[in-house]
């Protein structure tokens, strides 16, 4: 009697299938290999333990093997089972037909399914154990992060191959990430472990990863992906760095859910309000929807605030549309203004806002709704602190099917993001007071008058005030720019940016707007003081030279910037090349680069930044981890710029993994249970939520691995807290800096890599680093209780607390 299959199911990329091996072959030290034409495969061979047999209710008079192989879609292949390297047995292998059979078999059963599913896993004693990790989209080729643990030599490093579905090698690049020998697990096992990326050319969807050991000393392992897996796995990461405008019907059920109640409504209504101003809604018209205008109206008649006028400004009368809808209204609070004949959207705005008598003026587009409790959003804020001079809030789109779609959940102010582009847009508001003080907008910004209001209001310092409720319903239909495009309305995009170059001009900041390569976005580029002023490279150094090296070399050889200075910090190195490093980089530095060295024990980031920058002499400080590199030769330029902002006092950089994925764009206070990187392992063109991975944007911290700010800022601060030694260092210095009133930048056009551990797991796996990092973390929240009570100003309420995606919460 020979070797009968007794199940097989799928797993994660492979097929599990219980043999049942007479006792006289099975004593043996058995193995597998899988042949697919000529091409051997990696298979393994488990021996499944006496207990479960009798648990199972198998025959204990046999021996019993759980093999496993990749699932290789499609394909024919043939399995050997060898006993001390010689064949005993084999037996041909149809995939189509196993995909059939592990459906029937889980039906059917069940037990023995559960018995073997994914039986390899953490088998790592002697042999390798490898794991998908996650999977992502990368710039040309997915990214598949992977983990490799095995017990055994620490010296045996896996070398990798990469085979098809027909067996035929492919072509694929891997970065490793980092490796951890000895890892002390929280099962208080050790074992090594290595975290690396793959890259497989032409990214396809099977695949196997088989990791070798050319001494032997240590078992080949593998993992595999095939189309079930690679949906799964893609799934899995598309899901949980999905943002708001993921999923319209998910966002229309929150909605529901978040909206103004009757019963709120009514509350409103009736409400006894020490302060009621007149609000004046102005709604510029020309060539309206007839049933368009009256949802516009119905939509202000619904507001629980009943202190209105709504003035509309008819720049079609011809046409009747606006008189049949005011009449149809009949209410005294409404008001149709005349307009000159065939006047621009800015001259009716003006004639709108000119007859208005309203201590308010609100601006509402002609085929827009609002919320019932817009008004009284406004109304209470302005309650709440009289000081404030703008008001604007979030809102979402009406789809061409009349249904509530892409919402845009917005943020406090930011300052950068707004000179990227306008997100303020809607529902905005803004005092009457303010409006004399700045004047009105000029016919040449029609189709951006509302960026252009915005910006001089911002450069006159009025106090915006941000209502984080969905309370404005912007009309997609082929006339609006509601779409970013910019084919409806050509004229918008160029208004925006003469607008943007005005505000500067006002500012007396010189900078120049250009065009972005989207639709109503800009890059501005900030002039520098000539000579170019001192910039001091600060880099924290012990051992690991070869990366040092590589740091110094990307700016020595690459950066475009006339006047740096190095200043290397020596902490405690103890390898003979680290200080031939030095020599070398020094030499190469023509008296750029100096070498000065701490004398502290143990490690303190804190410390070691505090102690570089007292030793450089610099106008300006660009803090640096020693393992990146330089991407943008003018790196040093483009983050200068922003500092010739008198109110910027940091600025961070766009990071990537060696793998080509976004490491770091900003960061979140809140998600990871502190802080976290928004829009992590995004490939480098992709925008993210509001475009905020691709523009410049104001964060509440950017990560210490790149930093430039003034040394007056520094100092003024008092530098890095040397209490957190290791970790948020970085985040607290930027929240000092925010809390003495500047703002934190990001900017993506700034790119460096930053060859850093792939996520948090690090700590998590080893059980010294997360006592440290929990004990920092407390330190952290004790000294910023507020950030996390009243949250990040640059996230919303509104979105998943753990998202660092701008996902939507409940």
């Amino acid at each position: 009697m020979g070797i009968k299959r007794l199940v097989s199911c799928r797993s994660a990329g492979k097929v599990y299938s219980l043999l049942r091996i007479p006792a006289s072959q099975g004593e043996g030290a058995c193995s597998a290999r899988l042949l697919v034409g000529e091409r051997e495969l990696p298979a393994s061979l488990f021996a499944l333990e006496y207990r479960k047999v009798r648990e199972l209710g198998l025959d204990a008079s046999f021996a019993y093997k759980v093999l496993v192989m990749p699932f290789l879609n499609s394909r024919v292949a043939r399995v050997e089972i060898l006993e001390h390297g010689t064949v005993i047995d084999s037996f041909p292998v149809r995939f189509d037909a196993l995909k059939v059979a592990s459906i029937l078999a889980y039906r059917t059963k069940l037990s023995l399914c559960a018995a073997i599913r994914d039986f390899d896993r953490d088998y790592c004693a002697d042999r390798y154990c490898l794991a998908f990790d996650h999977g992502f989209q990368g710039a040309e080729d997915d990214v598949w992060r992977i983990r490799i643990d095995w017990q055994g030599d620490a010296d045996a490093q896996p070398g990798l191959a990469v085979y098809g579905a027909d067996g035929e090698p492919l072509e694929f690049t891997s970065h490793v990430f980092e490796y951890q020998p000895g890892l002390l697990t929280q099962d208080g096992v050790r074992l090594h472990r290595l975290y690396l990326s793959v890259l497989v050319k032409g990214s396809p969807r099977d695949f196997v990863l088989v990791a070798k050991d050319s001494s032997g000393r240590v078992a080949s392992g593998f993992c595999s992906l095939d189309g079930r897996f690679f949906n799964a796995l893609r799934g899995a990461s598309d899901a949980y760095m999905s943002d708001a405008c993921a999923d319209d019907e998910v966002y229309r059920r929150w909605f529901e859910r978040h909206r103004a109640t009757p019963g709120q409504l009514a509350t409103q209504r009736a409400a006894e309000r020490g302060l009621s101003p007149l609000v004046s809604i102005v709604v510029p018209c020309f060539r309206s929807n007839g049933s368009y205008l009256v949802e516009l109206i119905d939509s202000v008649l619904a507001q629980s605030y009943a202190r209105w006028e709504l003035l509309l400004v008819d720049g079609s009368p011809e046409d009747g549309v606006v008189a049949q809808a005011v009449a149809k209204a009949s209410d005294n609070r409404i008001r149709i203004i005349a307009s000159s004949e065939n006047t621009d959207i800015v001259s009716n705005t003006n004639a709108g806002i000119e007859a208005s008598r309203g201590e308010l003026i609100a601006f509402l587009d002609h085929d827009d709704l609002l919320e019932p409790d817009a008004l009284h959003c406004y109304v209470a804020a302005l309650e709440a602190d009289p000081g404030i001079s703008v008001l604007y809030s979030d809102e979402d789109h009406i789809g061409e099917d009349g249904l509530l779609c892409q919402p845009v959940i917005k943020s406090a102010l930011d300052v950068d993001l707004l000179y990227s582009h306008n997100c303020v847009t809607h529902f905005l508001a803004v005092r009457a007071e303010l409006l004399d003080q700045i004047g009105l907008s000029s016919v040449d910004v029609a189709g951006a008058q509302d960026y252009d209001l915005t910006l001089r209001a911002l450069a006159a310092g009025a106090k915006f005030k941000y209502i984080p409720r969905v309370l404005y319903h912007w009309r997609m239909h082929a006339g609006s720019t509601a779409g970013d495009s910019a084919e409806s309305k050509p004229y918008a995009h160029t208004a925006g940016r003469l607008a943007l170059e005005r505000h500067f001009v006002q500012r007396g900041i010189a900078a120049t707007v250009e065009d972005a390569g989207e639709p109503f976005v800009y890059r501005v580029r900030y002039e520098l003081p000539q000579p170019h002023p001192l910039v001091s490279v600060v880099i924290p150094s012990r051992d690991h030279a070869d990366m040092l090296e590589e740091c110094v070399a990307s700016f020595l050889e690459h950066s475009t910037y006339d006047n740096l200075e190095f200043v290397i910090v020596e902490n405690n190195s103890e390898q003979p090349e680290t200080f031939a490093c030095y020599d070398r980089l020094i030499e190469r530095g023509a008296g750029r680069v100096r070498i000065v060295t701490w004398k502290g024990e143990g490690f303190n980031y804190s410390s070691l930044i505090n102690f570089g920058v007292a030793a450089s002499s610099g106008e300006y400080l660009l803090l640096l981890n020693n393992d990146t590199a330089l991407i943008s030769p003018d790196a040093i330029e483009e983050m200068l710029g922003y500092l010739q902002r008198p109110e910027v006092g940091v600025v961070g950089a766009k990071l990537y993994f060696r793998d080509g994925l976004t490491q770091h764009i900003g960061m979140l206070i809140g998600p990871g249970q502190a802080c976290a990187h928004v829009n992590q392992n995004f490939p480098p063109k992709r925008g993210g939520y509001r475009g905020r991975a691709i523009r410049p944007s104001n964060f509440s911290a950017v990560t210490g691995a790149c930093q430039m700010v003034r040394r007056s800022v520094f100092e003024q601060v008092g530098g890095y807290n040397e209490a957190f030694a290791v970790g948020f260092n970085d985040v607290d210095f930027c929240l000092r800096v925010r809390e003495a009133g500047y703002l934190v930048v990001c900017t993506p056009y700034t790119e460096l890599y930053h060859y850093e551990f792939t996520s948090r797991g690090r700590e998590l796996a080893d059980q010294e680093k997360l006592v440290r990092w929990k004990r920092e973390q407390g330190m952290f929240i004790q000294a910023w209780p507020s950030v996390f009570t009243e949250g990040d100003p640059y996230g919303n309420p509104a979105f998943d607390p753990e998202s660092a995606y701008f996902g939507l919460g409940e």
